[in-house]
């Protein structure tokens, strides 16, 4: 079942709040902050094959990328937000997200291993992990 079907299910039940964040209904999700040209945190850890929500915020008045280097391979990602999701034939490559914004990214970690992400915007030099284990 998607995770948003079980959210939504958990939400009608009662068994979730709807005002809270979704890094507080699902314990695989994470909130990432791009600010002053630089991620935090730099390191996040997330669970193989467990559904996870990486929140990207934008606290910039600079538009900003993320660009995750091959955490994705043959990994279905769905992208909600204000941010502008970029797909090729691979699948998902990078979000642009405008300043003040949020992207959020709905997938299932399908290997393990260190993933760089990067803000690949000229002059950025933005670079932070996520270890999935």
């Amino acid at each position: 079942m998607p995770v948003r079907a079980v959210l939504a299910c958990a939400l009608l039940v009662g068994l979730l709040n709807p005002a809270a964040d979704a890094a507080d209904a699902l314990p695989n999700a994470v909130e990432i902050i791009a600010s002053k040209r630089t991620f935090t945190p730099e390191t996040i850890t997330l669970k193989l094959g467990q559904p996870a929500i990486l929140i990207i915020r934008n606290e910039d008045e600079d538009l900003h990328a993320f660009v995750p280097l091959l955490l994705f391979q043959r990994t279905n990602v769905q992208v909600s937000g204000n941010g502008a999701p970029e797909f090729n034939e691979a699948g998902f490559v990078r979000v642009l997200i405008p300043a003040r914004g949020k992207a959020e990214l709905w997938f299932t970690p399908r290997t393990s291993g260190t993933f760089a992400y990067i803000c690949d915007l000229p002059g950025h030099n933005m670079r932070a992990a996520i270890i999935v284990e």
